[in-house]
């Protein structure tokens, strides 16, 4: 992880970290760490090359150095902060869930019949503080403002306006500084707008609590919860704080919020728990925001507020760090080799004029003149734009994207986390089969009439409007089955009005209601086992037959069967008023339902799309093995590879550095709490990898902090998700997140293809001012000329190319390779020979006017004609990096490209319509044989790039190979 890359005798020492490159954050955390080792004297971060300079006493060893690096590179991976002293837990430490009911009571010092006192929980209030989830607020509008300036290609075009100052070219100041603040105010603007629109999918209402104050029951704000508040809980409610419940009444609890588990758990409060018992097997404990999908209770208020389970894990997403966009780092990194090749130019011209005789002092001003033109105007404007339109775009299909930034990260996406449930499946129960007395499985169109009736009468869930209400989640899928099959809910339970019921309970897991006007009154349903022990016969057929030892055999595997698909298995069935309500027996079986939470509507194809383009899944659960194997079989999820499987119980506090071969090579990891959710997408991380974590829940929201694109979703998402995450869906459709990494990969694309355009047209400029400055003094274009050479030639063209559609093929590829630079060497060399083209073509313009009007603004003119419109005619060729693969046939067809080259020629062309301006850029009247001689030459590179496609066919051809023209 740690390497030396070099020594000096000094003690100086170079340490490069690779996997933090561009990552100043855990850079500077790792040089807070080794700063504080007594034999380190200095440590100064790299972040560009993704190294530190140390400086050490003498007598460490090498070894001993890297060893503290990596222990420090950890840390930092592992979300850690080694700089700062150890962040408390911001629950209270208190084993709740272990403690006895009067322990707890006694603790809290409160009476449960009684409850607090109004003057009680008041001073506890201003002790403890609002009942309300700590969210990050956000960067404010200033600091947003402010960010837009923080990029190497905006600091270049500022260092270019002081240059410019300097030299007296206020003209060159003012117009790259409005350059500069377009870019800044089209970034805010942009970013400004998607912050806004995630905020409204927040959750504005207020929960309301039922609390017990001096021996009333009260109705309240949550907020105004305290601990020591005994209050009550029921179906349907959400747990507005950390709650103790008290008394053994049975509750089914909906926690996969938190712990990513689908199916609701029993709680009650008399179970023993241990201390170290995780947040998953909590019997005695409702949890903040988890949500009471059966039964009803009381509980005493043990932590609110930032003290609560779900704050912990707010706090956990607060110290993750998210990456910088990779195409962030790769401009940074390309505009520093671009202002290391611009310094050797100025270089060179400076060299060149002193030999021929040129003062210093009038060099050195057109030397900084020169290094004005060298920057490219366009490059931060033509890469914000590019990801502002492409951010817009993804808004109006239905992605929220906090920064642009992030709009290329998702095309950079190598490795996709996946969360389950609420993200890949519904987060509700749907009924997926049923068995209707001993016979096979099959779907549930299939149910006889006596077992839906059942499913709708022994049902504590309301029809209304045709749709299912209230209750549990099995509940409501029962009731929702019963409709489906064309049930009147309504007259059924009019006809069968419910007379008794039995309620399910820890030692009895079923349910028996008794109802009027039936032929068999009694209604059972529960778990399959117990139900079939209370059953001596069965239906078949409409008549009732003895249920022998090999029907219960045949009933038994067919649950088994269901269980392990895995579904939610329900028995059914019913008696005479005679079998006794508390106790049945003798009853008839009616047959098995199973219970799924579905797929999403188009899950499977999402994943398929993604191994299409490339990308790896990896699916990371809080559901036991056998619910997940289950699920990423039924998507796909490891393509036509053996599914690897790995419970993170067993992982245990593995090293990271083994952590990251494990996921490298894992497809589902089950069990998961949001801690391993957070190490597993840093590992990932670790190993070079773009990450992208999709999520609901709370225990999601480390993980979506981390990751280089966290992706919550915007519907039926938490809060803490929809917080901490870059990217929001707004309808939870997975399918537009398809189209949103087709987007991103075409705006990196497309920026690379402006890119190099720009390079290309600049580096023209440069050859030419260096072969005039060596041919003879007076000869050189003004400052100004090439500045208005930049801003007609640059911003509109590179915009035209920048917002070009997607390839056919961008979702057929893999993504590109990490690390990888956003210029390659081949096609550096490429646009040096481009340029080099350009910068001939212009040069016979000005050798022309050379010989017929000698040095000054006329042979200018004719320089800058050929010069402009050359770069302006060959932004069509730019359309693909490889002349191989351009057909001069569709060289038209990207209209906004066209459009942009017709208004940046109008403008270059406008200073010979207004005599003023020509006069400002140091151009003179020339007339018409001249004009035509340079519009001549202006055509010259772009004959040039056609001769080059025709050479290379010419050669396929004679290879007797097809020649693509993709």
């Amino acid at each position: 992880m740690v390497q030396i890359a070099h020594r000096s005798l000094h003690g100086r020492v170079r340490l490069r970290l690779r996997s933090l490159r561009g990552n100043a954050a855990r850079l500077e955390q790792v040089s807070a760490a080794l700063a504080a080792e007594p034999e380190v004297l200095s440590v100064a971060a790299r972040r560009a090359s993704g190294s530190l300079v140390v400086t050490v006493r003498p007598g460490l060893s090498d070894d001993a150095l890297i060893s503290a690096a990596e222990e420090a590179l950890v840390a930092a991976m592992s979300g850690k902060n080694p700089s700062k002293p150890p962040q408390p837990d911001r629950t209270d430490g208190t084993h709740w869930h272990a403690k006895s009911v009067a322990e707890v009571l006694s603790h809290l010092e409160v009476d449960p019949d009684h409850g607090l006192s109004e003057g009680e929980a008041n001073a506890r209030l201003l002790k403890s503080g609002p009942n309300r989830l700590p969210l990050e607020s956000g960067p404010s509008q200033a600091a947003l403002f402010a960010e837009q300036f923080q990029t190497l290609p905006v600091a270049l075009l500022v260092t270019s306006s002081v240059l410019s100052l300097a030299t007296r070219s206020f003209l060159d100041a003012v117009a790259t500084l409005s350059v500069v603040g377009m870019n800044a105010v089209l970034g805010y603007v942009t970013e400004a707008q998607a912050e806004a629109a995630i905020h409204k999918l927040m959750s504005s209402k207020t929960a309301r609590a039922a609390a017990l104050r001096s021996g009333i029951e009260t109705d309240l704000s949550s907020e105004r919860l305290v601990p020591g508040d005994v209050v009550s809980v029921r179906a349907g409610q959400q747990a507005p704080a950390d709650i103790r419940l008290i008394g053994d009444a049975p509750l089914k609890v909906d926690e996969s919020a938190l712990t990513g588990e689908t199916l609701p758990v029993a709680k009650h409060g008399e179970a023993v728990v241990t201390a170290e018992a995780p947040v998953g097997e909590r019997p005695t404990m409702l949890h903040s925001g988890t949500i009471v999908v059966e039964g009803k209770g009381r509980g005493v208020v043990v932590s609110t507020g930032g003290r609560t389970v779900t704050a912990a894990i707010a706090g956990l997403s607060a110290s993750a760090e998210r990456p910088r966009a990779p195409v962030e780092v790769e401009l940074d990194q390309f505009s520093g080799r671009l202002v290391r090749l611009t310094l050797l130019a100025c270089g060179a011209f400076f060299g060149i004029g002193l030999m021929r005789g040129v003062s210093a002092a009038a060099i050195f001003k057109d030397a900084l003149a020169l290094a004005v033109a060298s920057v490219p105007e366009g490059l931060p404007v033509v890469a914000t734009t590019t990801m502002s339109l492409g951010l817009r775009r993804m808004e109006r299909s239905g992605i929220l994207v906090r920064q642009v930034g992030a709009v290329e990260t998702l095309g950079a996406v190598q490795t996709l986390c996946l969360d389950k449930t609420g993200t890949l499946t519904q987060n509700r129960l749907s009924v997926s089969d049923v068995a209707c007395g001993t016979g096979a499985i099959n779907e549930p169109e299939t149910a006889t009439h006596r077992l839906i009736e059942a499913a709708a009468l022994n049902n504590d869930a309301e029809a209304e409007d045709g749709e299912a209400t209230g209750s549990s989640a099995t509940e409501r899928a029962l009731m929702e089955f019963a409709l489906a099959r064309g049930v009147d809910v309504a007259s059924l339970r009019h006809k069968a009005a419910r007379t008794a019921v039995q309620e399910r309970s820890v030692e009895r897991p079923w349910m028996a209601t008794s109802h009027a006007g039936r032929r068999r009154p009694l209604i059972v349903k529960g778990a399959p086992e117990a139900v079939l022990a209370m059953c001596s016969q069965y239906l078949s057929g409409g008549r009732r037959q003895r249920l022998a030892e090999s029907a219960r055999a045949r009933i038994l595997a067919s649950n088994d069967k269901m269980a392990a698909r895995p579904a939610r298995v329900i028995g059914f069935a019913e008696g005479p008023a005679s079998a006794g309500l508390s106790a049945p027996e003798g009853l008839t079986w009616l047959g098995l339902v199973g219970m799924t939470d579905p797929l999403r509507p188009g899950a499977r194809d999402f994943v398929a799309a993604m191994h299409r383009a490339g990308l790896r899944t990896v699916m990371i659960t809080g559901d036991q093995v056998a619910t997940a194997s289950a699920i990423a079989r039924e998507l796909g999820l490891s393509g036509e590879a053996p599914l690897r499987i790995v419970d993170a119980p067993r992982l245990g506090d593995v090293n990271p550095e083994v952590l990251s071969g494990i996921a490298r090579q894992t497809h589902v990891f089950s069990r998961v709490t949001a801690q391993q959710k957070l190490k597993i997408v840093l590992a990932l991380q670790a190993s070079g990898q773009v990450v992208a974590m999709t999520g609901d829940g709370i225990n999601d929201g480390p993980a979506l902090k981390a990751a280089n694109v966290g992706i919550a979703m915007g519907a039926s998402g938490t809060d803490l998700a929809r917080d901490v995450a870059n990217v929001v869906i707004r309808d939870d459709e997975l399918g537009t997140l398809v189209n949103s990494v087709a987007q991103g990969r075409a705006v990196y694309r497309n920026i690379r293809r402006a890119l190099s355009f720009l390079i290309t047209t600049n580096l023209s400029e440069i050859l030419v001012s260096l072969v005039e400055a060596a041919h003879g003094p007076g000869e050189l274009e003004t400052p100004m000329e090439l500045l208005w050479i930049n801003l007609a030639s640059d911003v509109l063209p590179g915009l035209g190319l920048a917002l070009a559609d997607p390839d056919d093929d961008v979702m057929m590829r893999p993504p590109r390779r990490p690390g990888e630079p956003i210029i390659a060497p081949p096609e550096f060399r490429r646009m040096l020979l481009d340029g080099t083209t350009i910068s001939a073509a212009a040069l016979v313009s000005h050798f022309g006017g050379l010989a017929r009007y000698g040095p000054g603004p006329k042979t200018r003119s004719m320089t800058f004609i050929s010069l402009s419109l050359g770069q302006l005619v060959y932004t069509l060729f730019c359309q693909r990096s490889d002349v191989r693969h351009i057909r001069p046939g569709r060289l038209l067809e990207n209209r906004t490209l066209d459009g942009a080259v017709l208004t940046s020629a109008g403008v270059a062309m406008a200073p010979f319509a207004i005599p003023g301006l020509r006069r400002a850029l140091g151009l003179g009247a020339i007339g018409a044989g001249a004009t035509a001689f340079a519009l001549g030459t202006a055509m010259l590179p772009a004959a040039a790039v056609l001769a080059r496609r025709g050479v290379w066919l010419q050669l396929k051809e004679v290879e007797g190979r097809p020649c693509g023209t993709s």
